[in-house]
């Protein structure tokens, strides 16, 4: 299989440029006559083998190339552009790349015959099934536009609250990181020597000084046996959350702990409700947009909740009910939910609740990182205070006659 750039034009006269995935310069010509066009330009920009004769590996699509991408369509297709003409316009903007490889896959996909949706779907890394249902619903609905603009403020509102929450941890995470390169230099290189000296002296030690250097000994006897000691923690632990029991019981954890499990809550809610009002907007129906919403979801114990919707609602249940009989899910909410059902506005009741929790979260994360800094600080000065305190006492209670 072949990759293949061409330039035609359209019985029209204008000018159209693509890029095919064939066996051959013939399929080009072949493909391009089916599609009603005249080729001008045909050339053969099939990748070459990588090492050992394997392809290499492209990187990944950005989320901000990823709605650029999804912004200029918006445009181009918004603006009376054939869906066709409109990819061929972006791919010959976009530079080599993942994207690019991306977007002339579409192209090709949606020449031969695929509509958009479907063309997405064949790249399920890049494009969520919340995109694809979405683009599915607007081009069924005649507003794939303004869908294509929902599904870019999406990404982006997804990506941003992603930004905070690592934002608001990088201080705290290099505090710890420092701290802890800091406390283990100390121990290994440091504290050795100085043992050494004491040792010389054939003094008795106080019990502070002999802890501390039982720790060192330990650390430098034993380092290697540790290490593969957490090694075999850390595989086991991944076992372990892999299976459903211990994602549904990590993840129960997660949430009950103090200011972090609030933070996750909310940021979940807001997940939740974010997808399935976006869903509802642009014309999914409710059963097809909780299948999507339950793989948005990503703590176990909440998903668990969220899977119990849609056989409910299937059975006429109203989403308000379900919602209350679990503990997960806020008074307000529910309320709000109620009313959204009643009135009609459950797609623009949810997006209300997203804005509300997602403002939430920003404030606990400002409130965790100021609990933070300080517990670490302390933290890092209790360790170091006591490896301080640890070698200054020997020289305190040395007795000055020892050595006459």
């Amino acid at each position: 299989m072949g990759r293949f750039t061409y330039i035609a034009r359209d019985r029209k006269g204008e000018r159209i440029e693509g890029t095919l995935e064939v066996e051959d310069r013939q399929a080009v010509l072949s493909r391009l006559q089916t599609m009603g066009y005249f080729p001008i330009k045909i050339e053969d920009v099939t990748p070459g083998p990588g090492v050992f004769g394997l392809s290499l590996r492209r990187g990944r699509v950005s989320p901000s190339d990823l709605a650029s991408f999804n912004r200029q369509l918006a445009d181009l297709v918004g603006a009376g552009v054939p869906l066709v003409k409109a990819l061929s316009i972006i791919l010959g903007q976009t530079r080599p790349g993942t994207l690019h490889d991306i977007v002339a896959d579409i192209n090709k996909n949606v020449q031969g015959g695929d509509t958009l949706a479907q063309a997405l779907q064949h790249h399920p890394k890049v494009f969520s099934p919340l995109s694809v249902a979405m683009v599915r619903a607007g081009e069924a609905g005649g507003m794939l536009d303004d869908v294509l603009q929902r599904v870019a403020d999406f990404s982006e509102a997804e990506e941003e609250l992603k930004g905070k929450v690592l934002s608001s941890l990088a201080y705290p995470a290099v505090m710890v990181l420092a701290g802890t390169v800091v406390i283990v230099i100390l121990l290994t290189v440091v504290i050795p020597k100085i043992t050494g000296v004491y040792a010389d002296l054939g003094e008795t030690l106080p019990a502070i000084t002999r802890l501390l250097i039982a720790i060192t000994g330990g650390m430098s006897e034993w380092w290697p046996a540790g290490l593969v000691a957490l090694a075999a923690g850390v595989a086991l632990m991944r076992q372990f959350l892999k299976s459903p029991e211990g994602r549904l019981a990590y993840d129960g954890l997660a949430l009950r702990i103090p200011v972090i499990g609030d933070v996750i809550h909310k940021r979940e809610l807001s997940r939740f409700a974010r997808t399935l009002g976006n869903l509802l907007r642009n014309g999914v129906p409710i059963l097809n947009a909780l299948d999507i919403t339950v793989e948005v979801v990503g703590n176990a114990v909440i998903r668990r909740e969220v899977e119990k919707l849609q056989p409910a609602i299937s059975q006429g249940t109203a989403m308000a009910t379900t919602l209350g009989e679990s503990r997960h899910f806020p008074p307000t909410m529910v309320s709000m939910v109620a009313v959204g059902e009643e009135t009609a506005q459950l797609d623009k009741v949810l997006l209300r609740v997203s804005a509300t929790y997602e403002g939430q979260v920003d404030r606990s994360l400002k409130t965790l990182t100021s609990m933070l800094e300080p517990l670490i600080i302390v933290a890092l000065g209790v360790v170091v205070g006591f490896i301080v305190i640890s070698m200054l006492l020997p020289i305190m209670t040395l007795d000055p006659t020892a050595g006459e």
